[in-house]
């Protein structure tokens, strides 16, 4: 009996995920090994969803902009890279009719789409050095007021580089074009984030990356990227 190609679309990346682990624990704790897996882990991203690729990819880039400005440590900058790059594993786990369908999506499609910091989470949180990715990646979507999922966490409750990701998420939402709408202008997003300090986000954070916004002259370059590059 075949299977349906929705099952083998949720089913063949996830075999990939697991592949990559059991390999990855067996070779167990190389720094090299470590940067091999969060490779193998991007991959299976870029082979599913190119557009939630380039989405992750940008979202590095911003967060660790961020992140620098904040003036994170190296352990934290590295922890901040994996995350941001990862943060949308879970979507592997969201069928291709819902993930890349061009209209907005319904209530209870929204609801399945909610599911994937919890997926992303569940795939990551055994690989024993990727562990404080995984709780970045779990809370990626919780908002600084206590209105956000999986968890309603709120406030300091919210791990630091989690709302470092979730500040440059929402930004390249905003300012990429999705087929039911065209992306913001820096001026837009930026007033956006304003209005959403201390609700949405850490209103301290949003501040420091709007002056990251208005005075490094790459970001209007990242914003128009639409092809693989290397993050520093």
């Amino acid at each position: 009996m075949f299977l349906e190609p929705i099952t083998l679309q949720l089913i063949l990346p996830l075999l990939a995920i697991l592949f990559a682990i059991y390999t990855y624990n067996k070779s167990k704790t190389k720094y090299d090994d470590l940067l091999h897996m969060v490779n193998c882990l991007i991959n299976t991203i870029e082979a599913k969803s190119p557009v939630t690729y380039m989405h992750t990819e940008r979202v590095c880039i911003y967060a660790l902009k961020l992140g620098k400005a904040l003036n994170l440590s190296k352990k934290d900058m590295l922890i901040l890279k994996e995350a941001a790059l990862l943060h949308d594993i879970g979507k592997l786990g969201i069928p291709d009719k819902i993930l890349e369908k061009p209209d907005r999506l319904t209530d209870s499609e929204f609801e399945v789409i909610k599911n994937h910091p919890r997926k992303g989470y569940n795939i990551i949180k055994s690989i024993e050095n990727l562990k404080p990715v995984a709780e970045l990646v779990l809370c990626h979507h919780e908002k600084y007021d206590g209105s956000g999922y999986p968890n309603k966490l709120s406030g300091d409750a919210i791990p630091y580089l989690a709302k470092i990701i979730t500040i440059a998420d929402s930004f390249d939402v905003m300012t990429s074009r999705r087929p039911y709408k065209d992306p913001s202008s820096i001026e837009i997003a930026i007033s956006e984030l304003e209005k959403c300090k201390w609700t949405q986000f850490d209103g301290n954070m949003v501040d420091v990356f709007i002056k990251v916004l208005k005075t490094d002259k790459d970001i209007q370059n990242v914003m128009n990227r639409s092809f693989p590059s290397n993050i520093d």
